[in-house]
């Protein structure tokens, strides 16, 4: 490969990263802290009199999570996406602080918005309720991971190390400081009540009225949802838009823009992730939720009866199940 080759997918490379900086950061200054160099060094990578070595290349990919295919793909209809999916080698505890990670990165942004098209209640909202925040990390551990210190356990919330729930913890304070746009249907409560439902048919509950208490917090869960969505604000102060769709939702798409960073999510078997920078994707996705807001409802701060007959629909499907569990 020639020497222009190089500095030419150096540059395209490096470009990247100073693209995923906030505005407020010296991008010559932030590559001298990251590779340990000077800054005169740092400007020579820039430039491309110095060629970046491999050891340089794979830690500033690893802290960006870039692939260098992305930077050989030329085709609009190919992507590259970088994969975080649970198993009992990449564990909940490593998935939680990646997410946290990557929160705390769009919170480093003054102009951030995330919108989310939820097939299910947004995880980050279970997190507010230390009760519903245990229930769906041992429903994760025992039922999905099947991690084998869980597999003969019966729920109860001490079960859940404490490094796990301050994990949890610090992605919902995140995730209540990021501005966000939702989009939910009246399904989204379905996949929650189901897993009670589940585990109080199987006897996985250590105490029987656990099932009765879980139904109690989801219900505080969507009044204090339905209360922000009201006020068009989060408890944190930041916007807060939710929209109301009467289509099922095929998966749970997140799309985040910072500044002139996008970013685009899916979310697959519950808890897997796929992300790209990739622009043609993400130029696709953000179109999909558009189209998507535009043919559902906005129900915060306006439409005060859509609003309130959406939460009460899920409200009794909660009740409904309360009145099985007894």
């Amino acid at each position: 490969m020639t020497k222009t080759a190089t500095g030419n997918i150096q540059a395209a490379f490096l470009e990247l990263i100073r693209k995923r900086l906030p505005d407020s950061v010296s991008f010559v200054d932030k590559l001298a802290e990251l590779l340990d160099i000077s800054r005169d060094s740092a400007y020579r990578r820039i430039r491309g009199d110095t060629v970046l070595s491999l050891d340089e290349t794979k830690k500033l990919c690893d802290l960006f999570a870039i692939s260098l295919d992305a930077l050989l793909t030329t085709s609009i209809n190919t992507s590259v996406f970088h994969h975080r999916a649970l198993s009992t080698t990449y564990t909940l505890e490593n998935w939680l602080n990646s997410v946290g990670k990557n929160m705390e990165y769009v919170n480093t942004f003054q102009n951030r918005e995330m919108i989310y098209a939820a097939r299910d209640i947004p995880t980050f909202h279970h997190f507010r309720l230390s009760g519903l925040s245990s229930f769906k990390m041992f429903f994760w551990l025992k039922t999905l991971i099947k991690d084998p210190v869980y597999v003969n356990k019966l729920y109860h919330p001490e079960r859940i190390p404490e490094p796990l729930v301050k994990a949890a913890q610090r992605v919902w304070k995140l995730f209540s400081t990021t501005p966000s746009i939702e989009i939910w249907s009246d399904e989204a409560i379905n996949e929650t009540i189901k897993q009670i439902e589940f585990y109080h048919e199987c006897r996985f509950f250590e105490q029987r009225e656990q099932a009765q208490q879980l139904c109690d917090q989801l219900i505080e869960l969507i009044s204090s949802i339905k209360q922000e969505a009201g006020l068009g604000k989060k408890s944190s102060g930041v916007d807060f838009q939710l929209y109301k769709n009467e289509i099922l939702i095929a998966n749970n798409t997140i799309y985040v823009q910072m500044d002139k960073i996008h970013i685009a999510y899916i979310n697959y078997n519950t808890l897997s992730l796929l992300t790209t920078h990739q622009p043609s994707f993400c130029t696709k996705t953000i179109k999909y939720l558009n189209d998507l807001k535009k043919n559902s409802v906005l129900i915060s701060e306006t439409a005060e009866r859509e609003r309130n007959k959406f939460f009460n629909q899920m409200k009794g499907k909660i009740e409904a199940l309360k009145k099985r569990l007894a």
